[in-house]
């Protein structure tokens, strides 16, 4: 008997968190910085949104007039600020218009990426037009990809080219963008020399409703170095 009550001592707070919240939501949460997350339900609908938010917000944290809040969808989300007497949604999302993001299915998904890199130091500077095609790997946190180099040194007429493969892990910093960082693996033929390379990739993506903009830093070596900026498509959601 002491053990159910002393359960039900450490429970009951977070059951008249839960009893005291609107119908338009199920649990709520606190996390970093005092941002609240609520779980929404069907109840939740577009007419009275401002107004359930506010009532959760004073039902969790009656002793803060301001904060952000969030409310978490089924497929997507709403962040809100919260002032004295009101609330203001600032922004809203889904899954379909985020290219990355814990939500996302593990298949990975199909992508083609092509632009243009400009290698220097090294024993061959050059432009270098880039294509990659490959998929991303495990809820999208990783991506794995094939590359295909065409080169024209700067000092020469002649032209070279090489294949390899791009590993990178995928880090979003936000529903606009994040960054990455991984590794290559290439074998040129330079004027009929066989050369083979290693080098580290690290980069920022802003991300786009079908794809992403890449800015790249490539780092090989020999001191050879590339910046790399171009675009890439998915070519399955």
């Amino acid at each position: 008997m002491r053990k159910v009550l002393f359960l039900a001592a450490l429970l009951s707070p977070a059951l008249c968190r839960a009893a005291a919240l609107p119908p338009e939501f199920t649990s709520s949460r606190a996390g970093a910085a005092g941002t609240v997350y609520f779980k929404a339900t069907r109840a939740y609908t577009p007419q009275s949104r401002d107004t359930a938010v506010l009532n959760a917000w004073r039902a969790v944290s009656p002793a803060k007039s301001e904060g952000l809040a969030v409310v978490e969808l089924d497929g997507g989300g709403e962040l809100w600020n919260i002032k004295p007497g009101k609330a203001e949604k600032m922004e809203a999302w889904s899954d379909s218009s985020v290219p990355l993001g814990e939500k996302t299915r593990r298949a990975g998904r199909w992508f083609a990426s092509f632009g243009m890199q400009s290698m220097g130091g090294g024993d061959f500077p050059s432009s270098t037009l880039n294509l990659r095609f490959g998929s991303t790997l495990y809820k999208n946190r990783y991506d794995l990809a094939a590359s295909y180099d065409y080169s024209k040194p700067r000092d020469s007429l002649l032209s070279s080219k090489s294949i390899g493969l791009v590993g990178r892990a995928l880090m979003p910093l936000s529903r606009h963008g994040g960054w990455n960082v991984g590794a290559q693996v290439s074998s040129s033929d330079n004027y009929g020399k066989q050369d083979s390379s290693v080098g580290l990739v690290t980069g920022l993506n802003v991300y786009l409703p079908q794809g992403s903009f890449d800015l790249t830093l490539n780092l090989r070596d020999e001191g050879a170095y590339g910046f790399f900026a171009g675009y890439t498509f998915y070519l399955t959601r």
